[in-house]
């Protein structure tokens, strides 16, 4: 029944979305996915929702309202579409960390961690730089874009680096400049949003709101990459940041991104994974869907991953709740909230 369910949703979310890209024709795996749910709400004897309108009403309700056994599959508070929003953020990573089976992250960016591992040797301070470059300029003028990529020297990696942006010259008057991490706010529904899920609106408060000059062609990461490199990528540089302050050494990104940064304190090394999702069940079933010789990095003594610390506050509880809906094979993996790294780089010193 899980796997029944799990099928249901990914068609559902992904006829969603295409359907948001084309609205003048309604998606055959949309009606696909249509089709399974029916399906499965008749078999438990429930209500289902025979035409369009109806099954839009449905998603967006709670899938705890649906009829259906979503526990361990969904969380089970959100619904798969937001009224004048579209798809939801929920929705969207259930999607993502299915279509990859390597990393829930932007296919962009693991197009530039395959090359940067696959060459040799592997460019892994190269790939430092262009991670570095994508977090800390989500909108980027053309001239410093061209610039960049032309000191890579590498033409294949300053190519894959360009797909990651998006050109957005012609219509910066739907944009504003986020307080928070520069990326582009559009006003939608009742306000100014920063992404599906607006994580930044939860995080700082916004009063008058920049736009950009128009200097010059200017562009902006791609929704994805900003999702999934750009904003952990933030919490990343910040740990690396304070880190550093304190005295440690710390590489950021090591083994072309095997890990997200290691601590360096002598006798050992202790290497952080840091994980930036919405919903603690998304997270563990991220981990879940991982084969064994998948998780056996996180066998390795002094391997963590990391909770941001704005995802505690969000959601608290965070990292107990993710370890509690762990499955057998992955139940040793050591998750942790941001605020805990110190302690344990403090208590490591003395092994």
């Amino acid at each position: 029944m899980r796997e029944e369910l799990r099928d249901c949703l990914l068609n559902l979310i992904e006829g969603l979305k295409r359907w948001e890209e084309n609205p003048n024709e309604v998606p055959a795996i949309l009606r696909k996915g249509h089709k399974k749910l029916v399906k499965l709400l008749l078999h438990e004897g429930k209500k289902a929702p025979v035409d369009l309108p109806a099954l839009i009403a449905l998603l967006q309700l709670p899938v705890s309202k649906w009829g259906l056994p979503f526990e361990g599959v969904y969380p089970l508070e959100a619904p798969v579409l937001v009224p004048n929003l579209g798809v939801s953020h929920h929705a969207l990573e259930f999607l993502a960390i299915h279509e990859s089976a390597e990393e829930a992250q932007a296919k962009e960016v693991w197009a530039i961690v395959q090359y940067c591992r696959g060459a040799e040797p592997p460019l892994e301070e190269k790939y430092r730089r262009v991670r570095t470059f994508l977090i800390r300029n989500p909108v980027v003028s053309a001239m410093k874009l061209m610039s960049f990529r032309t000191e890579l020297q590498d033409v294949e990696l300053s190519k894959l680096l360009g797909v990651c942006y998006e050109e957005i010259t012609e219509d910066l008057d739907r944009y504003r400049i986020c307080p928070r991490c520069g990326w582009t706010l559009e006003y939608r529904r009742d306000g100014w949003r920063c992404g599906a899920d607006d994580l930044c609106g939860s995080l700082v408060s916004r009063k008058e709101l920049e736009k950009w000059e128009p200097t010059g062609n200017l562009l902006r990461l791609k929704p994805g990459v900003y999702r999934y490199t750009m904003l952990p990528g933030l919490a990343e540089l910040e740990v690396e940041e304070a880190l550093t302050t304190k005295g440690y050494k710390v590489t950021l990104f090591p083994q072309v991104d095997r890990y997200d940064l290691a601590i360096h304190l002598g006798s050992h090394t202790v290497y952080l994974d840091m994980k930036d999702f919405s919903h603690p069940l998304t997270l563990a079933n991220y981990f879940n869907r991982m084969q064994v010789y998948e998780l056996e990095k996180y066998r390795e003594d002094h391997i963590y991953v990391v909770i941001p610390q704005y995802r505690n506050k969000v959601y608290p509880g965070f990292a107990r709740l993710v370890s509690n809906a762990l499955l057998p094979h992955a139940r040793y993996l050591r998750v942790i909230n941001e605020k805990e790294i110190q302690a344990i780089l403090e208590g490591g010193t003395n092994e």
